[in-house]
């Protein structure tokens, strides 16, 4: 009889199984045939790369939806192709030129790919991106370069029809001056105001008071440059918008200098507990003479750009050449992407998933794999 009853119950089981697999197989098929992506059936893992060139940009991922079913959606900036110079396109599942894979939790993704650089308007890609100048007294000869061309550069990109807001936060050893993320013309007023370094040395907006109020707690020590301590102040303070890619630009002609305390170090940054992929990359323009890296002391600041996925420009002293042209974080947002991909309700329990991109040309020419932990929400 105990027989007949384990057998019993393992048919039953095997039942069960197949219907629950049925019922599965049944919602990624529903789910394809109503958001157009890619069902996860028809994806490959990711390959496996070696001799890395390439980055995987921070990004930002949240939950979006297509005719009542939910998907995930990264929004993620663009990756520079062969030599540094032209921005990837890219294709997802099914298509013969793929060369984006996303695993999560080690299970290949169904995916497509639309590319900001098509310019199509039923998709829109929001971005706050914060300037950080260093208005030490080193900067003094770039100081009024500067600010023209953060004024001229973001002029132009306001009229690219990109949805783009500015925020400032000027340092040396503590946060000198700032102003919230706004629009470009709030953006020239401020950066209008005085001459040389004075002129990011100022706080301004409805909120000035409690952006200088706040600045108090973001310091090294007075005389010591330190642009970690100016964008942490900036991700904590400033009013970004929900969806939106954050970027952020450090100028600077100094190497980071935290003044032995670890919480300012660039290796704060290296670690996604500290500094998740919503968060945003940093994009480096840099200034000054070559030197040794010597942690919590004089660090180098590009480091930043190399743990979130920025890219990096080496400018003359006077930052002359500086320009929308120049700066690599203008193709970076004018070649981003939004990335989906559907049968998500297993991913939505506010626990953290391990996300695998791999990004290789179909040429092998760029190869870039980043391993991200995201809680979507």
């Amino acid at each position: 009889m105990k027989q007949y009853i384990l057998k019993g119950f393992a048919f039953a089981l095997a039942l069960l199984m197949c219907s629950c697999l049925r019922d599965k197989l049944e919602t990624i098929v529903i789910e394809e045939a109503f958001t157009g992506i890619p069902n996860d059936a028809l994806a490959s893992p990711n390959p496996s790369i070696t001799d890395i060139n390439a980055y995987v940009p921070n990004f930002n991922a949240f939950i979006d939806y297509i005719n009542g079913i939910p998907i995930i959606r990264i929004d993620m900036t663009g990756v520079r192709g062969q030599g540094g110079t032209d921005w990837l396109r890219l294709y997802g599942t099914s298509d013969p030129n793929q060369n984006i894979w996303v695993e999560v939790d080690d299970v290949p993704k169904g995916i497509d790919v639309y590319n900001n650089a098509d310019n199509q308007d039923d998709k829109t890609i929001m971005t706050d991106i914060v300037f950080a100048v260093d208005n030490s007294g080193s900067m003094s000869e770039e100081a009024d370069a500067l600010a023209r061309d953060i004024v001229s550069w973001s002029t132009q990109l306001s009229k690219s029809g990109l949805n783009v807001r500015y925020g400032v936060v000027g340092y040396d050893g503590e946060i000198t001056g700032a102003i919230n993320l706004t629009s470009v013309d709030a953006l020239t007023n401020y950066l209008n105001v005085g001459s040389g370094i004075t002129r990011t040395a100022h706080f301004d907006g409805s909120d000035a008071s409690t952006l200088k109020s706040k600045s108090s707690s973001y310091y090294s020590r007075l005389s010591y440059e330190c642009g970690v301590a100016a964008i942490r102040f900036a991700n904590d303070v400033f009013s970004f918008r929900s969806g939106a890619n954050r970027i952020y630009v450090n100028f600077t002609d100094e190497p980071n200098q935290p003044n032995y305390l670890s919480k300012w170090s660039v290796r704060f940054f290296e670690s996604q507990d500290n500094w998740p992929a919503s968060n945003g990359a940093v994009h480096t323009v840099y200034s000054g003479d070559n030197f040794t890296n010597k942690w919590n002391q004089n660090e180098h600041p590009w480091l930043i750009s190399d743990y979130t996925g920025g890219t990096t420009l080496t400018a003359p002293s006077d930052f002359s050449g500086v320009t929308l042209e120049g700066l690599p974080v203008t193709g970076a947002m004018e070649n981003s992407y939004i990335i989906r991909f559907a049968n998500v309700d297993d991913l939505l329990d506010g626990k953290t998933h391990k996300v695998h991109i791999t990004i290789r040309s179909k040429d092998g020419t760029v190869k870039a794999d980043k391993v991200f932990y995201i809680v979507f929400s």
